[in-house]
């Protein structure tokens, strides 16, 4: 059973009695309460939904005025004088309405038609706003959409009308408005001084708000006004409390707008809705405190005889309780009396226990602080390695070292590294106070201390060994070097640790921490933290010089890769230049004389061939590897993609005497690719297998489609009898430079590059290429696989029709070359054409300017105006604007072909060329031009 004092009951039957008036007026308190909160609430309410019409009211004027507008004649035409009078009409209307950025039209598409802020920097093509046009499109009525960015940046709504012609949507008409435009509306509401209104989009984004507008605009809602806006759900208003984003509380009303899905919260400050309330508590507790103050007080007065000595033996207690003496003093009551005896009797035995219990706590005391001490250590040295490790920059990491150090280890950082000359550099002096730091740099800058002075920065990289003292040691500053003396005393330090920065076994510099303005000491604790921080310090600036270095590396073989790349293409123009006129050249001998020197013509072709196709293969494979091969993918037919190979190969095949044997299949096989590339691939795999298979033994081309599977595939295997692959070189035969042993005179030749330009180029196409061999001397199966494709092959070129004979051209050779122009216009003398030679592009000008010509051979390196520039001006005058232009050049790179044909050249080739393909060419592109002569 509970024990109350007799102090306590007499309280208790005051406040009793005056306990149940108390109750009712609290409960009237609360009645008046709950009345004044509803009165607020309304009020707010009716305010929010006040101002949610006044900006519904405005939306409506907007679109009511684009509505007037859309129904205007010259709206509803998309191009000519129609749209020229709807974009003055539309203009004239803009400058009517100030809060109106731009006036839109734009077709359903979403394509701007016109725009009257056309004129400004970072116009539109496209409307912003994809949903609320199609809202407009969807409903046919007007719609308001969400405020975005426009292309400067600034943030704006569009309010759009659809332009209905015969009952059709076929145009939007919008007007851009300013989001000061609803301010101004707010600004004009009367709203009580202290309440905020805010109007939001359908995206939640605030458009305006009547304190800070231009501050939030574009924010969301506060988390606890998101929370209010789920609860209140599709309901057209609602109120409740939420905290706005300056963190005040507030009484918030929530209205929907009825012309769009925006929305308009009012908060008004809930201190002042709730200050009336709280007066009237405040009141209410008053009168109930000191009601019940004047009934303790009264009990108190009358209890306190009795109670006196009982609070007298209660202070001995408690001074018994805080280690006091208690002496006992006589109450006139016995019992009071024996328990003060005994009280006192307690307080000497416990000061002696607290003797004892105090030299026990101060033992544990120091045990602890040295716990927490290399605690905070490790803490410190996590944090550092933490730190370090994020960043390989040099000043990045200098800073974070200096974060680290001061303030936390003391006043003042400063660190030294060795140069690639093992010169010390200052790399880092820094203090908390930056006015101190550049007066101590400065200071560093035009001093330096003896090598031999301990304390000093050479002193600690050539000991490897750390200097650590307080200025109050024994025999200090005295012992230190004058200048390292004067520059103690000047800038008043009282402590430091100069250590050695060793990293991978080598000093790469010294790190000092010096105690100033706070007078620390640095004690053998803080000496070994600073050791361990110095560690950590040097590993990560050697990290950091290791990255620099590597970049170094990484920069010096970018250099030599992009000097090996123009060395490749000025190699492979240098050699194609003299291979064109010796090419044409042997071709001029068969045709005037089939019969002279066939065995020697024979020899030159092939070894021509042979030097082409190696400067080819060196300059596919750099651009491979380089990753710049571009390819002009197509739908085509496989089976195609093996004659034309077949035909590039023909004269590697026809030395064997054998022609392959081929097996297609009767249906086309679509694939998507390069119709070159696909080629050059094949061809590769036919060239390699004529290479290594001896004259008499079979090479079969064998065409298939497997459609099992869930990737139907085209499969191309070319099968040799040949020499065969040794299985230790089966893993590596589609490396670069990787060829199977050859007699030594290398009858077979080539550079090794075939077979890996092959492969490249087929995983460019999305396939894969395997080789098998059963060893030496067995043969070899080479597999090409590639994902068919649905689409049928692109129609061919435009040709002659058959049985007409081919047209006689007129042609302008330009090439500075004699040899190789002299060379090229006498083949196509002799196939009948009407050939001119120039040895320049000036003299390629003045010749054409006294006679036209249907098509013109060009050269790029020429001297004075290049060949892009000769195309360039060609294509620019009217008389030779459309005549057939074909590069011949030895520079062969694919930019070099992306070059030509943007400087107006119909075609590229490169030298040297099959002047039956060049020609054959030529007279496609004069028949397109026949066929369309206005294209």
């Amino acid at each position: 059973m509970r024990i109350i004092t007799m102090q306590g009951r007499l309280m208790l039957i005051a406040s009793m009695a005056i306990l149940p008036l108390a109750i009712v007026c609290g409960m009237a308190l609360h009645a008046l309460a709950e009345s004044q909160q509803a009165q607020h609430r309304a009020t707010t309410l009716g305010v929010a939904r006040a101002v949610a019409t006044a900006v519904d009211s405005e939306l409506r004027l907007t679109i009511a005025a684009l509505g007037a507008l859309a129904l205007t004649e010259p709206l509803g035409t998309s191009s000519g004088a129609g749209l020229s009078q709807a974009v003055r009409l539309a203009t004239a209307v803009r400058r009517s309405h100030p809060e109106w950025m731009a006036l839109l039209l734009a077709a359903p598409d979403g394509r701007l038609l016109f725009n009257t802020e056309s004129a400004a920097a970072g116009a539109l093509e496209r409307v912003v706003d994809d949903d609320s046009l199609a809202q407009v499109l969807r409903t046919g009525q007007p719609a308001v959409g969400a405020m975005v960015p426009g292309p400067r940046g600034r943030l704006a709504f569009a309010v759009r009308v659809p332009v209905v012609r015969d009952g059709l949507t076929i145009q939007v008409l919008t007007a851009v408005v300013r989001p000061e435009a609803i301010t101004a509306v707010l600004g004009r509401q009367r709203v009580p001084e202290g309440w905020s209104v805010s109007v939001f989009d359908s995206r939640e984004r605030r458009v305006a708000r009547n304190i800070d507008d231009a501050r939030l605009r574009g924010s969301g809602p506060s988390d606890t006004l998101r929370r209010l806006l789920t609860e209140m759900g599709d309901a057209p208003d609602a109120v409740g409390v939420s905290t706005n984003l300056d963190g005040v509380r507030s009484q918030t009303a929530v209205a929907r707008l009825e012309s769009a899905p925006w929305f308009v919260v009012l908060g008004a400050s809930a201190d002042l809705a709730e200050s009336p309330l709280r007066r009237t508590y405040l009141a209410y507790l008053g009168g109930l405190l000191v009601s019940l103050a004047y009934g303790a007080l009264a009990a108190w007065w009358i209890s306190r005889g009795v109670t006196r000595p009982m609070a007298r033996l209660r202070q001995q207690a408690d001074a018994l309780g805080r280690g006091e003496p208690v002496a006992a003093e006589p109450s006139r009551v016995p019992e009071v009396d024996a328990v003060a005896d005994a009280l006192a009797a307690a307080s000497l035995q416990r000061r002696r226990s607290e003797a004892e219990r105090q030299q026990l706590l101060e033992a544990e005391r120091a045990a602890s602080t040295a716990a927490q001490a290399a605690q905070q250590r490790l803490a410190q040295l996590v944090s550092a390695g933490a730190v370090l490790s994020q960043s390989l920059e040099e000043d990045a990491t200098l800073r974070a070292i200096a974060a680290l150090i001061v303030p936390a280890v003391g006043d003042l950082c400063r660190i030294d590294l060795l140069d690639e000359h093992g010169v010390l550099q200052r790399k880092l002096t820094h203090h908390f106070d930056p006015a101190r730091t550049a007066t101590i740099a400065a200071l560093v800058e035009t001093r330096a201390a003896p090598a031999d002075a301990p304390g000093s920065f050479p002193w600690a990289v050539a000991t490897g060994r750390t200097f650590l003292h307080n200025l109050d040691d024994e025999g200090m500053p005295d012992a230190l070097d004058p200048q390292l003396r004067e520059f103690v005393l000047a800038f008043g330090i009282t402590a430091g640790c100069i250590v050695p920065l060793i990293a991978r076994g080598r000093t790469i510099g010294a790190m000092a921490v010096l105690q100033a303005e706070s007078g620390r000491r640095i004690t053998a604790d803080d000496g070994a933290l600073i050791n361990d921080l110095a560690q950590r310090a040097a590993l990560a600036l050697d990290n950091v010089r290791l990255f620099a270095q590597a970049r170094a590396a990484q920069k010096q073989a970018e250099d030599a890769n992009q000097a090996k790349d123009e060395f490749l293409a000025m190699l492979g123009h240098e050699l194609r230049n003299p291979l064109a006129p010796i090419a044409l050249a042997l071709q001029l001998v068969q045709r005037r004389d089939p019969q002279a020197f066939p065995r020697e013509r024979q020899i030159i072709e092939r070894q021509v061939r042979h030097l082409s196709r190696m400067v080819d293969d060196l300059l596919d494979v750099s651009r491979i590897v380089s990753g710049k091969v571009v390819l002009r993918a197509e739908a085509l037919d496989l089976r195609d993609v093996v004659a034309r190979a077949l035909e590039l190969t023909l004269p590697a095949l026809q030395q064997r005497g054998d022609m392959p044997d081929v097996t297609l299949p009767a249906d086309p096989v679509p694939v998507q690719g390069d119709p070159l590339r696909l080629a050059q691939v094949v061809g590769n795999l036919l060239n390699n297998a004529a290479k290594f298979t001896e004259p008499g033994k079979a090479i079969r081309v064998v065409l298939t489609v497997h459609t099992a599977g869930p990737h139907p595939l085209a499969v191309l295997q070319v099968i040799d009898e040949g020499i065969g692959i040794a299985p230790e070189l089966l893993p590596r035969v589609f490396e670069r430079f990787v060829q199977g042993e050859q007699p030594l005179q290398r009858a077979a030749g080539g550079l090794g590059l075939g077979l890996a330009i092959a492969q490249s180029l087929t995983h460019l196409h999305g396939g894969a290429i395997t080789v098998r061999s059963e060893g030496t001397g067995r043969g070899s199966t080479f597999e090409l696989r590639l994902p068919l494709h649905v689409a049928s092959p692109a129609p061919a070129e435009p040709s002659l029709v058959l049985g007409q004979a081919p047209r006689v051209l007129s042609v302008l050779v330009v090439d500075d070359n004699q040899d190789a122009a002299d060379s090229l216009a006498s083949w196509l003398e002799l196939e009948g054409h009407a050939v001119r030679v120039a040895y320049s592009a000036e003299a390629a000008l003045e010749a054409l300017l006294q006679q036209a010509s249907d098509a013109a051979i060009v050269d790029i390196g020429l001297p004075g105006l290049s060949g892009h520039e000769l195309a360039s001006r060609l294509r620019a005058q009217p008389r030779t604007a459309h005549m057939a232009l074909i590069a011949l050049t030895g520079y062969g790179r694919e930019a070099d072909r992306s070059k030509a044909l943007a400087a107006g050249f119909d075609d590229h080739f490169a030298k040297p060329a099959q002047v039956e393909i060049l020609l054959a060419r030529l007279r496609a592109l004069d028949a397109l031009r026949h066929v369309t002569p206005d294209a």
